[in-house]
């Protein structure tokens, strides 16, 4: 198993970020975690991440605690962090330093696909920094990447070419984790799909036992979050 949640809580000053949680996350899935905005969506990525420490309940990512293997996977946030002067060029020597895994060639492929100018991201759309960010991430050679909200506030033509480069480099080997508001566009994605509710797991389920029911994972979560 590639990581698991058992009856995990996170408690801020006011609220639970997620209660009771408990998942199993495979080997060489793309899972959807899926709700509306407070359902605890990035909390969960961010445990995941270990950049979050549950209140309550352990989580194991990798066969240890996920800030020991920080590392060894991939988080996207949703926040935008790219330094104003910062051009594909210097992202590349950055993420080059700091990541033994980091693939230079399949870099510079994917800022082809994506279309990302070789220009400073201060003089950037937000959709093409967002492409930078993606390509830069994609670009590790890990076993977990965890993607929050990556097609969250970008254009129509960015959020397909992120999609396609998503299908084109994952490896059958690796997990994604895609939290994402833009269900429709995202689903042919999703092999399994996680809806949350109010923290804890509404429903788990196989992408194509929904379909081989005649339901889409865009019906289910109108069924299951309204």
């Amino acid at each position: 198993m590639l990581a698991q949640l058992r009856g995990v809580t996170k408690r801020y000053v006011k609220t639970e970020g997620v209660r009771d949680l408990t998942l199993d996350i495979e080997e060489g899935q793309v899972l959807g975690v899926l709700g509306l905005n407070g359902s605890g969506k990035t909390t969960l990525l961010k445990l995941l991440a270990g950049l979050l420490f549950p209140t309550t309940g352990e989580v194991a990512v990798l066969g240890g605690p996920p800030r020991k293997n920080r590392s060894r996977l991939v988080f996207l946030g949703e926040t935008d962090e790219l330094y104003s002067w910062m051009t594909p060029t210097a992202g590349e020597r950055f993420a080059a330093g700091l990541y033994e895994d980091f693939r230079p060639e399949r870099y510079h492929e994917l800022l082809d696909f994506l279309e990302v100018p070789r220009r400073k991201t201060k003089a950037m759309s937000r959709g093409e920094r967002g492409r930078l960010r993606l390509a830069l991430a994609l670009s590790r050679d890990v076993k977990l990447y965890l993607l929050d909200e990556p097609l969250a506030g970008i254009d129509l033509l960015s959020r397909e070419r992120i999609l396609t480069s998503l299908v084109r480099e994952w490896h059958t080997d690796a997990t994604i984790v895609l939290s994402t508001h833009e269900v429709a566009e995202a689903e042919g994605l999703f092999e399994r799909v996680v809806f949350l509710r109010d923290g804890r797991v509404a429903l788990d389920a196989r992408a194509e036992g929904l379909r081989e029911e005649g339901r889409s994972v865009v019906e289910t979560f109108r069924e299951v979050l309204a």
